[in-house]
């Protein structure tokens, strides 16, 4: 066996020898060595989301996290699982997308002394903020050299509760009040003056009697001033004509005016009350889409809709409506019915026997 192993040793009649030469087994099949990943992530089913994963939480660890109050802490407004899984390319869970947020909400609450790194931080923070995208400026320096600049840049969101203009230019939102949902599309009144209306009104000549009637009047304070005529009160709201309630503008309701849609006053003034507080009675065209529940509750669902559309048109002119808390939603229902109760609290008559 030794003969074997030797090839210095005198070679045998029909006897093969070993080389001592070692040869590379990966050169023979043409393989290449593998080469070491860069983070442990490699080995995982998802290593982009870890990576990821493992960058925000090292910034967890680099800055004192405050206490635990649920009063100060800020969950945020974070990117939405299905553009989070379109930026990344991957497949995320919803269990991973919650605990992105929820660690990215943590590195938001961080208290970071340093106002540099702060608002690097943020900068970071704000490519995963709903709403946000990066975008690249070019801006000229002093000495007129251009550099770029990255900033980050808000866009606007079509938030139909809280309403928005759409790519017609009207002003759109949405409301809700019991099972009752409604869609309003609020669009300005263009009202061109005419030469009469912009020329200066020119005075009436005063009538003899008048005058001296109200010069006696004026002269002698033992004569009270008459009294001003008091218009007299509505008795019954339902029967006043409709065209008492119809503003200068045009409100339509599933395509029928506003006075064919909702047969009662009160349910009209509701739809226009909006409108009454900000004093923009018939400046504004108004194109309402209602369904479900009754009229009282569809009739409620567009004042909330008309507020919100006519709040976003103009914030600052609008404050009225706001303060006077036509932003807010109703969310008062009726108590569902309980079994073995005939309504949702109310019980059946208790017998002995």
């Amino acid at each position: 066996m030794n003969l074997l192993l030797l090839g210095s040793r005198r070679a045998l009649p029909g006897v093969r020898y070993l080389s001592t030469q070692v040869s590379d087994p990966f050169a023979a099949l043409s393989i290449q060595p593998v080469k070491r990943p860069d983070t442990a992530a490699y080995f995982t089913r998802k290593p982009k989301f870890y990576d990821l994963l493992s960058a925000i939480s090292n910034l967890a660890r680099q800055h004192p996290l405050p206490r635990p109050n649920a009063a100060n802490y800020k969950r945020g407004k974070w990117v939405p699982r299905a553009e989070l899984q379109a930026k990344l390319g991957i497949k995320i869970s919803p269990r991973e997308h919650e605990l992105l947020v929820r660690r990215l909400s943590d590195v938001s609450n961080l208290r970071i002394s340093d106002a540099g790194e702060r608002e690097t931080v943020e900068l970071y923070l704000n490519q995963f903020r709903r709403g946000y995208v990066h975008a690249e400026t070019v801006a000229k320096d002093e000495t007129g050299a251009t550099r770029v600049v990255e900033k980050t840049v808000g866009k606007k969101s079509n938030n139909g509760r809280r309403g928005f203009q759409d790519h017609l230019g009207r002003w759109h939102a949405f409301g809700r009040r019991k099972e009752a949902m409604a869609f309003a599309w609020v669009v300005p009144v263009d009202r061109p003056t005419t030469a009469a209306e912009d020329a200066p009104a020119e005075p009436k000549p005063a009538d003899p009697v008048v005058a001296q009637a109200h010069v006696d009047l004026e002269l002698d304070p033992d004569v009270p001033n008459a009294p001003e005529p008091v218009p007299e009160p509505i008795k019954d709201i339902d029967n006043v004509p409709a065209t008492a309630h119809q503003p200068l503008g045009d409100v339509l309701v599933n395509g029928k005016p506003l006075a064919e849609y909702f047969f009662h006053g009160t349910d009209r003034d509701s739809v226009l009350f909006p409108f009454q507080v900000a004093n923009k009675v018939g400046h504004y065209n108004v194109f309402l889409k209602v369904s479900g529940g009754g009229r009282t509750g569809q009739a409620e669902a567009c004042q909330l809709a008309v507020a919100r559309a006519l709040y976003m048109s103009d914030r600052k002119a609008h404050v009225p409506v706001r303060e006077a808390g036509l932003l807010r939603t109703d969310g008062r229902a009726v108590e569902r019915k309980k079994t073995g109760k005939p309504k949702a609290r109310k019980s059946y008559t208790w017998v002995k026997r």
